[in-house]
């Protein structure tokens, strides 16, 4: 890859050409936004952007960057002839379209030979398939999938309750990745009536969505199941599915091969879909052993959860695939709410009574006490999530003097303290169509990297300097040598280095990750 071949080809890119780039590649557009087209090409450089997009691409955009793999452009006869198609072919163009949008692949200025931005070692030669397999299909009846995915989706908020209440009741074992343990899945399975692979799912999207959580060596339901518990039933829906959603990465994959067949439509046999999830995501899936019997376990997965139903996505499902509020879809399915006066059944440890009901208040809002999750149930009786040996503790730790009443108590209940829900990743809010007008716009004459380099690393010679210039310009690897703080020397050898003040950040080969390096601590340069 050189750098500056991707700098003079973004530079002939037109407003709307360099937008589609930017809208295709959001790596590049994080705080604070590219000030030139260098920098722009450093971002689209980076390895883990790079990474990212490439584990998206389908089969015959994998097959062109294996092609073009190697030192040095490659000419598009040369890229023709190890794909073994005709230099005009439709679909190798259509291909090549979709890595230049990605900015994967570009053109020499000079004879238009292509650059490649991704090494991917070469595979099983296999021929080039510009076009997906096709899984035997049948047709779907779109109300009965719907109907369908709706009985689903109640059915997994009536069991999952079940299954946080018997963790309540008897807290549950957890492997040491944090999950449930095997054998309390398998208890679980006898004690519900429902299958392994149905209270694996349930307690693992538990767990995911912080509904069960650690209590020591345990797993017992936290405040936020609470929560969840007391919310409309398209909320709870679409806070499972979310997580169901970013847990293994061929899960999307798979809905979205799904989402990719004819309307109305439906997979005959199931585990047909292999060859079409292969081509989807070939990157993802080469590593697999028995893609089959994956896409077999995943479309399981998404049936018990609404997601699809009879072989066919559901509307839930091509919400997900759509990157649409899930929980808009929800809502229009799912029965509504019961009625105010409808009966509601609510679990409690144990209960508070007293006939001072100004007392009561005081204990209800004390906020010593929120751990018991107190609720008024009648103006002299209050109820307490945990047990009252539980209740009786923390009332006292308070400064109350409650009397434990004769008589067995209730079952016990744990509640786990509330953990710190996730944060999703903070999305840019660059425009792309602003920002590409704004790069392709003529700049102010601004120093050049070698002006720039000689200001910050005098101490490097001449040709020093000037090799390190042409390594950020093009990319090329580069050997250092550095002093740290400590006065420490080390040799490096670095790649796809960018410059960002006084500092160089590169990928480093002795450290396997990005490193920043400062200007006046580096010594030495040398060809890598």
């Amino acid at each position: 890859m050189t750098r500056g071949a991707l700098v003079g080809w973004l530079s002939r890119l037109a407003p709307d050409e360099l937008s589609a780039v930017l809208r295709r590649r959001p790596d590049a557009l994080g705080a604070p936004p590219p000030d030139d087209l260098v920098q722009l090409a450093a971002r689209l450089s980076a390895r883990t952007g790079i990474d990212e997009i490439i584990a998206t691409l389908p089969l015959p955009a994998v097959q062109v960057l294996e092609a073009l793999s190697g030192p040095g452009p490659v000419p598009l006869p040369d890229l023709a002839d190890r794909l073994d198609v005709a230099v005009d072919d439709p679909a190798l163009d259509a291909t090549l379209q979709v890595l230049l949008q990605r900015a994967l692949v570009w053109p020499s200025e000079d004879d238009g030979a292509l650059y490649s931005a991704a090494y991917l070692p070469a595979h099983e030669q296999e021929p080039f398939q510009p076009v997906p397999p096709s899984p035997r299909l049948l047709p779907a009846d779109r109300t009965a999938v719907r109907d369908a995915a709706v009985r689903a989706a109640t059915l997994l908020l009536e069991r999952l309750p079940v299954l946080l209440d018997a963790a309540a009741a008897r807290p549950l074992g957890r492997q040491r990745a944090g999950g449930v343990a095997v054998r309390e899945q398998r208890r679980l399975a006898l004690a519900s009536g429902l299958d392994e692979p149905t209270v694996t799912l349930l307690a693992d999207l538990a767990v995911a969505a912080r509904l069960l959580g650690p209590d020591g060596v345990r797993l017992v339901p936290t405040l936020a199941y609470d929560d969840w518990a007391e919310r409309a039933p398209a909320d709870r829906l679409a806070r499972l599915l979310k997580e169901w959603w970013s847990g293994a990465p061929l899960r999307q994959v798979v809905v979205r091969a799904m989402h990719e067949l004819p309307p109305d439509t439906a997979v005959a046999d199931v585990s047909s879909l292999a060859p079409l999830v292969r081509w989807t995501a070939p990157l993802q899936t080469r590593t697999q052993e028995d893609l089959g019997s994956v896409v077999i376990g995943i479309v399981a997965e998404a049936t018990l959860l609404g997601v699809c139903a009879s072989g066919a996505l559901s509307p839930l499902g091509r919400a997900l695939a759509d990157g649409r509020g899930v929980s808009d879809v929800a809502q229009r399915l799912l029965p509504a709410a019961p009625a105010a006066d409808a009966l509601h059944v609510r679990g409690v440890g144990s209960v508070i009574v007293s006939d001072d009901t100004a007392l009561l208040d005081d204990v209800v809002a004390a906020e010593g006490l929120a751990p018991l999750k107190l609720r008024r149930i009648a103006p002299t009786v209050a109820g307490s999530a945990l047990s009252p040996v539980d209740t009786l503790a923390a009332l006292r730790a308070a400064g109350y003097q409650p009397a434990r009443d004769a008589g067995p108590g209730p079952v016990r209940l744990h509640r786990a303290r509330v953990d710190h829900q996730r944060r999703p990743a903070a999305r840019s809010t660059v425009d792309p169509g602003e920002l590409a007008a704004r790069l392709l716009v003529p700049q102010q004459r601004r120093p050049d990297t070698l002006e720039l380099i000689r200001q910050r690393a005098p101490q490097l010679r001449p040709e020093q300097a000037q090799l390190l210039a042409t390594a950020v310009e093009d990319g090329s690897p580069v050997w250092i040598r550095y002093v740290d703080a400590g006065g420490r020397a080390s040799e490096r050898v670095i790649d796809n280095a960018q410059l960002s003040g006084g500092n160089i950040d590169a990928w480093c080969r002795l450290r396997r990750d990005d490193r920043a390096f400062t200007l006046d601590k580096i010594v030495a340069v040398a060809p890598a």
